[in-house]
């Protein structure tokens, strides 16, 4: 049992107002063509919209309680998420693939740098060669940006 089940019918009300990130995180999923993985999928306030754009979605989050909740709101959409009981820092999934996320603090939940580590480590593997070496481009670029500023 995670520490987050006992609040996983309150998380939707609570963070109703928080939707200015979902446009760049579908926009994100459409341009890598999926799969997507999202880390800490929670109620799928991002999977949900990125599946109703026809990308597939694995979703990984270590609270049932929230897989549940984001299992009812995929089917209220009409769409259907790979929802799997899992750590960030291992998640459950084998493929490879060209896109993986984690938003709205999510990664903050991890409560040491070796945790944090680990789940680096562990979207490394799961990212596919071409995209993940584009990625870390540009996120090398935004740092020697920030550097030079």
């Amino acid at each position: 049992m995670s520490e987050y089940d006992s609040i996983a019918r309150l998380y939707d009300p609570w963070s109703r107002s928080v939707v200015e990130d979902v446009p760049f995180y579908v926009e994100e999923a459409r341009e890598s063509g999926g799969p997507v993985v999202e880390l800490g999928v929670g109620t799928g306030r991002i999977a949900v919209p990125i599946a109703s754009h026809g990308i597939r979605v694995i979703g990984v989050d270590s609270s049932a309680g929230m897989l549940e909740v984001c299992a009812e709101r995929a089917a209220l959409a009409g769409v259907e998420v790979d929802l799997r009981l899992g750590d960030l820092r291992e998640p459950p999934v084998d493929e490879r693939v060209p896109l993986v996320i984690c938003p709205f603090r999510s990664f903050l939940h991890l409560r040491t740098d070796e945790d944090r580590r680990r789940a680096l480590r562990s979207v490394r593997q799961l990212l596919a060669p071409a995209f993940g070496a584009r990625r870390e481009r540009e996120i090398h670029d935004a740092a020697r940006v920030a550097r030079a500023g």
